[in-house]
């Protein structure tokens, strides 16, 4: 079974969650691109070619779910990003648990970073089906309402999360946009 992050579901509401996440360690790539699917396909085969050997050790490190991609319109001044703009996406793989990152392979592609995510909390909204902007937009828009509705305030910028290589047929996908939720919710 493929590893995703730990979490533990603090509030649900039908297809939606606030979750607690422990910390974790993910690489990632800046991808210029004019759309979400593009960026997802360029930024998803540097990160690919990474795990699958394309490091100075030439050694695999196992795939993990999900694979995130994030647009943003604003100057991200923290590193590794350094800017952000319209048409530019942060695609990023979340590292096996059992890496640190001074055990982790050094990457040859020196456009690739590793982030180290303290633990945080999320809020998500689960739906199946292909990345397509209408489904993207629609979702986040629910997503964006039960937040409000629930008081909470957020900080940076929606995430979508897919959880399923390309070959798995849409109805059976798991996908999710989610966002990070400021300072700390008790569980509710």
């Amino acid at each position: 079974m493929t590893e995703t992050p730990k979490y533990a579901v603090i509030k649900k509401h039908h297809d939606m969650e606030l979750r607690q996440y422990a910390g974790y360690i993910q690489a990632e790539v800046s991808v210029d691109e004019i759309d979400h699917k593009r960026a997802v396909e360029k930024g998803f085969n540097i990160l690919a070619g990474y795990i699958f050997g394309n490091n100075i050790s030439k050694q695999k490190v196992e795939m993990t779910a999900p694979v995130k991609v994030a647009q943003s319109e604003k100057i991200d001044m923290t590193t590794p990003v350094k800017v952000s703009g319209k048409d530019t996406y942060l695609v990023a793989f979340i590292m096996p648990a059992a890496y640190t990152l001074e055990t982790l392979p050094i990457p040859i592609d020196n456009t690739i970073h590793f982030n180290t995510i303290p633990a945080h909390q999320m809020a998500s909204i689960r739906f199946s089906g292909y990345f397509n902007p209408g489904q993207i937009q629609k979702n986040t828009q629910r997503l964006e309402q039960w937040i409000m509705d629930e008081g909470l305030e957020t900080e940076g910028d929606f995430i979508i999360a897919g959880y399923n290589p390309p070959w798995i047929p849409g109805f059976l996908a798991r996908n999710e946009v989610m966002i990070k939720i400021k300072g700390s919710v008790e569980k509710m």
